[in-house]
């Protein structure tokens, strides 16, 4: 397994089979992220080919959540420029989602957004219209006796609300077939 030392961590790297497509599916170029006085992230550029996996392994503080996080569109960063397939993360986020996933350590990244926000955004993502989006809102919420839920953070919810929430997008509700 070829592997290279960027800062605190190593990346591995390994092959699959190439799938085709553009020559780099993620391009960061001088990635910096500074919180206050420390630089979580300083100059970080890393091209990722498709059919290319990498795995960051590190301590805790080293910026690979920090980096993870910059490159999927849910932090700012300071310095640099990332590309998912072509396309500007800074310029259009939303597209740049349709292509990638990130499944974080701690499920409640987006608790801080009422059930209704968060549906919107991942219907955003998704590119479910407006009056598509409100009907099965509606009625998934009346399936789901969430009616009275999805204006409060999620984080609010009791655990049974939080997983019907959670099966909206989890089942891919939002997803065209």
């Amino acid at each position: 397994k070829p592997m290279f030392y960027y800062n605190k961590y190593v990346i591995f790297k390994e092959y699959i089979v190439y799938q085709g497509g553009v020559f780099n599916m993620l391009k960061i170029n001088h990635l910096t992220k500074i919180y206050g006085d420390k630089k979580a992230v300083n100059d970080l550029s890393l091209h990722i080919n498709p059919g290319e996996i990498y795995g960051f392994i590190g301590h805790n503080g080293a910026g690979k959540t920090t980096t993870l996080k910059s490159v999927v569109g849910i932090l700012q960063f300071d310095e640099g420029e990332i590309l998912v397939d072509g396309i500007n993360i800074k310029n259009d986020a939303i597209e740049c989602k349709r292509k990638i996933a990130y499944i974080p350590d701690n499920p409640d990244l987006y608790d801080f957004m009422t059930g209704i926000k968060y549906l919107n955004f991942v219907a955003d993502i998704f590119g479910v219209g407006a009056d598509e989006r409100k009907e099965r809102i509606n009625s998934l919420a009346e399936k789901f006796e969430l009616t009275d839920n999805l204006h409060q953070p999620i984080s609010s919810y009791y655990f049974c609300v939080d997983s019907r929430t959670k099966a909206y997008y989890n089942g891919r509700t939002f997803c065209r077939t």
